[in-house]
């Protein structure tokens, strides 16, 4: 899978901004895990700033469950959008931004699920907007390249990343991924399967 990231002079557009309409459209559809299946639609868009990448995801699912109100907690448990990126491929770490729908993120970097280091990072840097309405949720965040370069030694013109839906715990359990993870039960942590995102 390859998305074709598009190009902005605002450095970080707000999440009603027109500045969104320049940006390619990705659908998460692969539902590996049939016994979780569930009918939740899920997208994404990226911008590429001038100093910083702009990320926004929208879903229609229902029920919404928000019940982590602690940075760094379990939001997988929730309601929860995520974004696992490598922006250098040859790099063996990858960061993974994960949110629910009261901006709660849990923020981590490492080179798979159990080599990580979890990150206390200022959340105001990544200027959060999170909207959440029950079937209607949207998300914007950013990313400066400033934070990236404290763990990667560069943002290639063709990074790896993949985009995850899950909510372990809302009764509706549910793992939907833009590029599948072929793993036998329920993993998001293998880059092996990330996307490229051209820049």
């Amino acid at each position: 899978m390859r998305y074709k990231v598009n190009k902005t002079s605002v450095v970080n557009p707000d999440i009603n901004s027109s500045e969104w309409d320049k940006a390619e459209v990705g659908h998460l559809t692969k539902q590996r895990w049939k016994e979780f299946f569930q009918p939740i639609n899920t997208s994404f868009k990226i911008l590429r700033g001038p100093r910083g990448i702009s990320v926004l995801m929208h879903t229609d699912e229902k029920n919404l469950r928000a019940v982590n109100k602690e940075e760094n907690s379990r939001v997988c448990d929730d309601s929860c959008m995520e974004f696992f990126f490598k922006p250098d491929p040859w790099d063996t770490k990858y960061i993974n931004f994960e949110f629910n729908p009261d901006g709660i993120l849990f923020l981590s970097v490492g080179t798979d699920r159990y080599d990580r280091e979890i990150l206390d990072t200022d959340r105001e840097i990544f200027k959060i907007e999170s909207i959440p309405n029950d079937g209607d949720w949207s998300l914007k965040f950013y990313i400066p390249d400033d934070f990236l370069f404290n763990y990667f030694n560069k943002i290639s013109d063709v990074c790896r990343g993949n985009f995850y839906k899950c909510g372990e715990l809302t009764g509706h359990s549910h793992f939907i991924s833009w590029v599948e993870a072929e793993a036998p039960e329920p993993d998001f942590h293998i880059p092996d399967f990330f996307g490229y995102l051209e820049f």
